[in-house]
């Protein structure tokens, strides 16, 4: 295994990791709002992970936390949370489209002097 190889199976270890982590926070944020703050979560369509998962809830979930709509709700721990998952989302965004070029890379430059052989 070369040097490139292992980097980028740690990259997609460290994307995965990420993406777990993603989950458990979306989940932390989901109870909370539904505990907290009923009437938000009932007008973000009352999301889950596994429960009434459509792909528009995910799309609900960027928009809550990009628009920073926990501002209006005055919780701190959903504040923080969601400040956190801002910077997970972006380190996310980077991370997945830094793998998307590497990988593009090698087989567009590396791949047609590989097959050759």
């Amino acid at each position: 295994m070369t040097y490139a190889s292992a980097s980028l199976w740690v990259l997609y270890g460290i994307f995965c990791a990420s993406v777990l982590v993603w989950l458990g926070l979306s989940h932390a944020l989901y109870k909370r709002l539904s505990s907290n703050h009923p009437d938000k979560y009932r007008q973000m369509g009352e999301p889950g992970l596994i429960r009434n998962n459509r792909p528009g809830m995910g799309i609900g979930l960027m928009k809550f936390i990009f628009r920073r709509e926990d501002r209006p709700l005055n919780d701190p721990r959903v504040s923080r949370l969601t400040a956190f998952m801002f910077v997970l989302a972006i380190c996310n965004y980077v991370l997945f489209a830094f793998f998307v070029i590497i990988v593009l890379l090698a087989v567009f430059l590396v791949g047609p002097g590989v097959r050759g052989s």
